[in-house]
């Protein structure tokens, strides 16, 4: 672990992640829960007849689609979890930039503007989730309902993530000393905010 980390700020990471993603899976367990309701009622109400091919479709496909959600958090949530690991899997940078954003959706309402390319880098895992934890957290404005954008581009052998926070002047320092244990750099132009991590 990097000496800008400490024990502590990695359990709150690992709270403040976890907790946004469960109450999302709660959310996706109540909605398939109504819905099993709703055809369970469609059935008893039938008493024999037919049931409304439309309705069981609907029914199906609003279950099958709350499966798919928690399906993708309980994968990212897994990930997240197994960065932890001793001997952990090599960092795929970009799948972790966007498994911190998803699993943070609730809190910071960024979106990735892409999907993320591929990148095998060298460095921490816990402490480059921690690094864009802290940039979202630093680039949400909670008075805002959507919150910042990030994209992610490739240009071998350097991951660009690029985040349009509010103040991203005030945020690159603070936060710099942090990306330069991971060999990363932060750099700000105009409104945005660039995190360069090399292979």
């Amino acid at each position: 672990m990097s000496q800008h980390t400490s024990e502590r700020e990695t359990t709150t990471l690992m709270g403040a992640v976890t907790a946004p993603a469960t109450h999302d899976l709660m959310n996706v367990l109540a909605i398939i829960n109504e819905h099993a309701g709703l055809l369970s009622d469609l059935l008893r109400f039938a008493k024999g007849e037919p049931l409304p091919p439309e309705q069981l479709e609907k029914g199906i496909k609003a279950i099958e689609a709350q499966v798919s959600r928690g399906r993708t958090l309980l994968t990212q949530l897994n990930s997240f979890a197994h960065a932890t690991d001793l001997s952990p899997a090599p960092l795929d940078a970009g799948n972790a930039v966007a498994e911190v954003v998803h699993l943070t959706q609730r809190k910071f309402h960024a979106q990735l503007a892409s999907p993320a390319p591929s990148h095998v880098a060298s460095c921490d895992p816990i402490v480059f989730r921690l690094l864009i934890y802290r940039l979202l957290e630093a680039a949400c404005d909670p008075s805002l309902a959507e919150g910042p954008c990030v994209t992610m581009t490739l240009q071998d052998p350097t991951l660009l993530v690029t985040i349009q926070p509010q103040s991203p002047a005030e945020l690159a320092e603070p936060l710099a000393p942090l990306a330069q244990s991971l060999g990363a750099t932060l750099t700000c132009s105009g409104d945005t905010l660039t995190l360069s991590l090399p292979r």
